[in-house]
């Protein structure tokens, strides 16, 4: 197996995770907000006209790219990670075995 990289490497891994969790966490919760809230108040007030009102369909074309970047962007970061570690176990029980 080949080393892992290290230097640059851990540090795109980090940013991929660090921005990724920035713009998917915040961007998230508001898109949910937006999507549910109108649901959830038509539940509690049946008559009220929330779901007419159109926040849901909205709120996911505008919201829905972003929590997909940083979903995505969070998914990369965490994947590379495992993968690093993953490599860093099999290089040091390749060098054990000797």
């Amino acid at each position: 197996m080949s080393q892992p990289d290290s230097g640059l490497s851990i540090v795109v891994t980090i940013a991929l995770i660090v921005i990724g969790a920035l713009i998917f966490i915040p961007s998230g919760l508001c898109t949910g907000v937006f999507m549910f809230g109108p649901m959830i108040m038509s539940l509690l007030r049946p008559g009220s006209g929330a779901v007419e009102s159109g926040l849901a369909g909205l709120a996911l074309i505008i919201g829905g790219p972003f929590v997909a970047v940083g979903g995505i962007m969070l998914w990369f970061g965490i994947r590379r990670a495992r993968e690093y570690v993953r490599m860093r176990r099999e290089n040091a029980n390749q060098t054990r075995d000797f």
